[in-house]
């Protein structure tokens, strides 16, 4: 993982780099990161998770900052969160996410149960062709930009958009300074670690369909078959066979539950969900999963505004993009 995080880096000498560590948690990578980092030149300083004493003074110095993996209790205060936007929004860093545990999700997108059996796989997922994963992903945005983008699922979903000159996010795990030289939206600027999602915030006016839930949480209740139908962007009409009350009073509850977010395809061919278990790896990043989001997407260049933001995951979706297949049934055509 240390190793990974310095290649992914490529830190000039003289960087100076904050280090985020958990110390119940994988607390050997923080000791091994920071040996890395500092044979390459960089200057290092490690700060557990948690209120820091001058921290915007030590962030305003930082050129590069990593958050390694965490359990649940370690949080980053708001106000860090924002100063950390802020830098980022500055064009004066980069980060490098490790997610970890929260990256295990049920495919209504709220949290799984985070076994030793994804930190396994999270880890193998680390060893991957980064070469062959950024071709692929140029290969599926080329197909993408080429017209109208249609997804759909077995269970009904069938929604349409264009993307139109809208940036791509690609996780491709390239957190060099170079590559921050033609980021154009805040999250090119936060690399994530395992890497390979490609993300994208289509032209809202163009979003037209419907997307059909087979079930998901929508506050205290669970609904069943939900459907949602968008018109230029917007929700304009939903349904439930189960709880349509709990629904409608759950997508009531934020405006941007009323807004189509972005589209996210997988391509990490080693983040496939373990056998026995039953929750989606990683965000999403595993080849071939499909995720949809509502809300706010002004990270990822959109013009959708409204909180909270919810993402959903479809593991048989289709998707098709000026005739060309890019995935099918939940696999991956692209560069496969």
């Amino acid at each position: 993982m240390a190793r990974q995080i310095v290649k992914s880096l490529k830190p000039a000498r003289g960087e100076r780099v904050i280090l985020r560590f958990d110390p119940g948690t994988l607390p050997e990578v923080e000791r091994a990161t920071r040996k890395l980092l500092e044979e390459a030149g960089a200057q290092v300083k490690s700060l557990p998770y948690g209120p820091a004493t001058g921290f915007e003074q030590e962030l305003s110095r930082t050129d590069i900052y990593v958050w390694l993996p965490a359990g649940p209790a370690a949080v980053t205060p708001a106000d860090q969160a924002n100063l950390l936007a802020r830098w980022l929004d500055s064009g004066r860093g980069r980060q490098i996410h490790f997610h970890w545990g929260d990256g295990t999700r049920a495919a209504d997108g709220f949290n799984g149960e985070h076994t030793a059996a994804y930190d396994r796989l999270y880890l193998e997922a680390l060893d991957i062709d980064y070469a062959a994963l950024d071709r692929h992903m140029e290969q599926a945005i080329a197909w993408l930009r080429s017209g109208e983008v249609r997804v759909t699922t077995p269970a009904g979903t069938d929604i349409r958009f264009r993307i139109g000159d809208r940036p791509f996010c690609k996780q491709n795990g390239d957190g060099s300074k170079a590559r921050m030289a033609s980021t154009r939206v805040r999250i090119d600027r936060e690399i994530e670690l395992p890497s390979g999602a490609l993300r994208v915030a289509p032209l809202e006016e163009t979003v037209n369909g419907v997307v059909i839930i087979p079930v998901a949480r929508v506050g205290n209740a669970e609904a069943r078959e939900i459907r949602l139908e968008f018109e230029k962007g917007v929700l304009t009409r939903a349904s439930s066979s189960t709880n349509q009350p709990a629904l409608m009073s759950y997508l009531d509850s934020g405006p941007g539950l009323k807004r189509f977010r972005e589209l996210g395809i997988g391509f990490n061919p080693r983040l496939t969900t373990p056998p026995g278990e039953r929750w989606v790896a990683y965000y999403g990043y595993g080849a071939g999963a499909v995720r949809l989001g509502l809300g706010d997407n002004s990270e990822l260049g959109g013009n959708a505004r409204g909180f909270p933001i919810r993402w959903l995951f479809f593991m048989d979706a289709t998707v098709k993009a000026g005739g060309q297949v890019v995935v099918e049934k939940g696999r991956l055509v692209s560069g496969q």
